[in-house]
């Protein structure tokens, strides 16, 4: 149901309540490291935290378009990503973001990882933002109703998608819907 709070677990799990807001009680039991540890307990702002998020915990946001920086391409947005997390030189996340793309069915990602985000349909936005959460190939996928602004047959597509992805590349997937 709407305004039940499904997005701001999704956001809490990540650490990415706004303030004012913030987690006054409760666990959030992740296994990291060969341990599980509390999210609450951790600072969101500490390097820790950084290390998990995007990295070992990503997510797909309800609305792409607001997601991607419109002056970015969308390969340097994925370049960054890979670079940020998994430390490994331009070439090489180039090569990796090329590859994302290419699993999640974006047309000539050689050519278009040169692409804008406003030039691009809902759908293939969609693609770019589970390509970029799944690039650095995390232990946990949010997805905060990834299928909202898409229509049916394009819904369908996404949903297929990621089912398939998770189950390739063992990452347990959390799908927010109403």
């Amino acid at each position: 149901e709407s305004g039940c709070g499904k997005s701001v677990l999704a956001l809490s799990i990540m650490g990415l309540i706004p303030p004012p807001g913030k987690i006054t009680k409760g666990k959030i039991w992740f296994r990291y490291n060969q341990s599980e540890i509390d999210l609450v307990k951790i600072n969101f702002k500490s390097k820790l935290m950084r290390s998990i998020r995007g990295n070992k915990i990503s997510m797909i946001f309800q609305e792409p378009m607001t997601s991607l920086n419109p002056v970015f391409t969308i390969g340097d947005q994925i370049i960054e990503t890979i670079r940020i997390h998994q430390n490994v030189n331009y070439t090489v996340s180039k090569q990796r973001t090329i590859n994302i793309l290419k699993e999640v069915g974006y047309p000539e990602p050689e050519k278009r990882i040169y692409d804008y985000p406003h030039q691009l349909s809902g759908g293939m936005l969609q693609r770019v933002m589970i390509a970029m959460a799944l690039v650095c190939k995390p232990l946990l996928l949010i997805a905060d109703e990834p299928t909202t602004a898409l229509d049916v047959s394009i819904q369908s597509q996404i949903l297929k998608l990621l089912q398939s992805l998770c189950h390739k590349e063992k990452i347990s997937f959390l799908l927010i819907t109403h």
